[in-house]
């Protein structure tokens, strides 16, 4: 069954689908006339070019890093990097290597640089995840954010709950000095890269994992700056613990996903029975995913969400095979990654 929706998406699905199956799921050896053909379709449809028209001579997408102008149909400079990353342009293509260059230059993080929220967050996070997905791994700060990213997993590790994480405070929770837990960047920045991948460090994670597990979801949880209370929104915090539903949406499917990469989805991983339930859906309706998630989450591309690859959900049909292709993207992930 995998193989006839597979095959099916290939040959009905938008080019980045059809792409993204050949070299992530099937692992096929295209030749560079197929890589190039595939290249030359995504790049010729019309929200690719909506998008490069926001993309200043600088090479930066609008004015904004991480939230979207107000009322405006323009995304944020990371969702629009997101975006090109996620159809399956490289950084060979010029706007996306031109839009990634923009930010080394000073004053790359545009509202978030002297934004309090903005530092205390730790906007450098975003970055770094973008350059972990463009496998450009070198800089600098690449290295730095990869330890803040596994000292985020061990804080989890080494808990005996999560109030040794976080600790009440005027009818909230702040983390406790020192601590922190992992944001979606992180998990991004991990995901994305292998050189942290020792075995003393992989027992860091699956710990976490399993704790995590047990001990979601976690109340909001604040980043306690003097006497102000900063949200660091992109927590892993959500009751990911269960099996998907429309309410966690993109969520789950972005920490499964992510989660596979790390390679905490295997066969003897306790999210796992809920991927194997994700399985047994998909096996009861002929291998496609055929829930009608609303759109909102999916088609505008930001940190926080982003994940149609097709450029109209309007059309039930590309809202499946949009969501089929995450969902056995997953299983190859699952079942692959070390």
């Amino acid at each position: 069954m995998r193989d006839e929706v597979l095959e099916y998406l290939i040959a009905k699905a938008c080019a980045s689908i059809s792409l993204r199956i050949n070299e992530n799921i099937v692992n096929k050896r295209l030749s560079e006339k197929e890589k190039k053909d595939y290249i030359n379709r995504i790049t010729e449809e019309d929200k690719i070019k909506t998008v490069l028209s926001w993309q200043t001579s600088e090479g930066y997408f609008g004015t904004r890093l991480h939230t979207p102008p107000s009322k405006s149909k323009v995304w944020p400079h990371e969702g629009c990097v997101r975006y090109l990353l996620e159809k399956g342009l490289g950084i060979s293509y010029i706007p996306l290597r031109k839009a990634l260059d923009a930010m080394l230059v000073q004053g790359w993080g545009k509202e978030c640089e002297g934004s309090k929220a903005g530092e205390v967050f730790g906007y450098g996070m975003i970055r770094a995840s973008l350059y972990a997905q463009a496998q450009l791994h070198e800089p600098d700060f690449m290295q730095e954010w990869t330890d803040i990213a596994l000292q985020s997993f061990r804080n989890v590790a080494e808990a005996n709950s999560y109030n040794d994480i976080a600790v009440p405070y005027k009818s909230k929770y702040v983390f406790a000095p020192g601590k922190y837990l992992p944001t979606i960047y992180m998990l991004r920045i991990l995901a994305f890269t292998t050189k942290w991948r020792t075995f003393a460090n992989i027992d860091i994670i699956d710990q976490a994992y399993r704790n995590l597990y047990d001990w979601l979801p976690f109340p909001p949880t604040y980043i306690k700056e003097k006497s102000q209370l900063v949200a660091p929104a992109g927590n892993i915090m959500a009751p990911y613990n269960q099996n998907i539903s429309e309410s966690l949406g993109f969520w789950w499917f972005s920490f499964y996903e992510l989660s596979a990469r790390v390679g905490m989805l295997g066969k003897d991983k306790p999210f796992r029975k809920h991927l194997d339930a994700l399985n047994e859906y998909l096996d009861t309706h002929n291998g496609f995913f055929i829930e009608n998630y609303n759109k909102r989450g999916y088609e505008f591309w930001s940190g926080y969400s982003g994940m149609a690859l097709e450029d109209n959900w309007t059309k039930k049909q590309k809202r499946i095979n949009d969501l089929t292709f995450r969902c056995h993207l997953i299983n190859a992930l699952a079942d692959t990654t070390v």
